[in-house]
């Protein structure tokens, strides 16, 4: 189980890094713990880079109408930098400027986010644009990004966002997940029907399952038994 939680968190800095995995395969030896550490370091250092500047665009944003922001964020910034001047501003303007921003610029916006920076924010959304956001990552295949926001928007919101989803995509959810207390609350409110499916997929990779039941419940590692 080692060897694919260290795999699982090299796809994590990658994304962080936004580099191909392949550019970090000689950090395949090295312990999940360390790798997770370095994430840390590598996320604090490329958000705290042009920190000044970014704060600078976010004051000058507080200026404007809301709608002529969030035009300048989709035509010039990008989601990219969007993303950046989003995580240093007030969470009521920023929750403010997102209903005015187009979901799937969200979207995009969304896979470069740090959630436990911009967790404020997301309290004062409106749930049915939060759900939009997730299902459009969902289609684009960004479980990664989703598995990063579970956390913060919850259980009963992320069911929401994964209703219809394979089991092989909740199975992939699961295994990005950071903190493993959040998945038994979605395995439980997730239909038989999935949930037999996730069985079925997790059983084709010993690893994978020894993994996802490892940070389950007794109740839910027995669901999963009763269904396969």
């Amino acid at each position: 189980m080692t060897a694919l939680t260290s795999a699982l968190e090299i796809t994590k800095l990658a994304h962080e890094m936004h580099v191909d995995e392949a550019e970090l395969a000689f950090l395949a030896t090295t312990s999940p713990d360390d790798l997770r550490d370095l994430r840390g370091i590598v996320s604090h250092a490329m958000f705290s880079r042009h920190e000044s500047r970014v704060k600078g665009l976010a004051a000058v944003s507080k200026k404007l109408p809301a709608a002529v922001t969030a035009k300048i964020a989709e035509v010039a910034m990008g989601p990219m930098l969007s993303a950046r001047v989003a995580a240093v501003m007030e969470p009521a303007d920023a929750a403010k400027l997102a209903g005015h921003l187009k979901p799937e610029f969200l979207a995009e916006l969304s896979v470069h986010l740090d959630p436990s920076r911009v967790s404020g924010i997301i309290a004062k959304l409106d749930e049915a644009l939060v759900v939009d956001v997730g299902r459009r990552l969902m289609a684009r295949g960004h479980l990664l990004t989703l598995a990063r926001f579970t956390g913060v928007v919850g259980a009963e919101t992320s069911l929401k966002v994964v209703d219809g989803a394979s089991g092989r995509d909740v199975l992939q959810l699961a295994l990005f997940i950071d903190e493993p207390s959040v998945i038994d609350p979605i395995l439980a409110g997730l239909p038989d029907e999935t949930v037999t499916e996730l069985a079925a997929v997790t059983g084709e990779h010993d690893e994978a399952a020894e993994a996802l039941l490892a940070s389950l419940t007794e109740d839910s590692r027995a669901r999963i038994a009763s269904l396969t």
